[in-house]
């Protein structure tokens, strides 16, 4: 299990560094409508074990996040991650919904409780910019919790397990990892921990205990929308710079 953990967490990291790269290369001079390469194949194999995923998601992309972006870059100025990805954790949370509620009574665009809400100064938590902004400051603080020896790529998907489940349970996991004599910077060998960890915190509450289950399935969806936001945005940006 272990070792293919490894193998996912490598070959999604892969991913993630390519897609970080193309967004920060220059765009080709030649680039144009007639040579403008839509990487389709390569997003729907991305999605391929969730076609209607990928159809609804292309529409609220289109439909609702033109609403929201500039709130989303204006997040992204402040900390030290792209607005993709703020994005990509807003609609894992909300699907862009500024009135979703959850049954625990967390809601707006980044699902604030009320505490992580008053904790960020913010007031109104169905206020899209508010919340967003809000979101994108609380993930920012819990990645600052992390020290420097962990890498980029995986103080993202231990800091998104975070913001999922709290920092403690996470910061539990990296202790028990290093007494297993795993590598408490990887988040590959923390997911492993992270399993006892919940198990043994809130292994009671239910008969069918699926919080370690949910919380990789929370990691791997918001790759998979950070992932596909990041590639829409590249293009989109190479388009509009081959008119001018």
């Amino acid at each position: 299990m272990l070792s293919n953990l490894k193998f996912q967490y490598s070959f999604i990291s892969f991913l993630c560094l390519l897609t970080v790269l193309t967004l920060e290369a220059p765009a080709l001079g030649s680039y144009s409508q007639e040579n403008k390469t839509f990487p389709e194949d390569e997003l729907k194999f991305f999605w391929r074990d969730d076609k209607a995923g990928f159809t609804t998601f292309l529409y609220r992309a289109e439909n609702r996040l033109p609403k929201y972006k500039k709130f989303f870059e204006q997040a992204a100025e402040e900390i030290n991650v792209h607005w993709t990805l703020i994005a990509a954790i807003s609609y894992q949370e909300s699907h862009w919904n500024p009135k979703a509620i959850s049954q625990t009574g967390v809601r707006g665009m980044m699902m604030l409780t009320q505490k992580t809400a008053k904790e960020m100064g913010i007031k109104k938590r169905t206020n899209p910019q508010d919340s967003i902004l809000g979101g994108a400051n609380y993930f920012q603080k819990i990645m600052d919790k992390l020290p420097p020896e962990v890498s980029r790529l995986d103080k993202i998907w231990m800091s998104l397990a975070a913001y999922n489940l709290g920092f403690k349970n996470v910061e539990l996991a990296r202790h028990l990892t290093e007494a297993y004599d795993l590598n408490p910077n990887l988040w590959s060998d923390v997911s492993i921990a992270l399993e006892e960890v919940l198990v043994d915190r809130y292994g009671k509450e239910s008969a069918e205990f699926v919080k370690h289950d949910q919380v990789l399935n929370y990691v791997d969806r918001i790759n998979l929308y950070y992932t596909t936001l990041s590639i829409l945005n590249k293009e989109e940006e190479l388009f509009l710079l081959a008119q001018k």
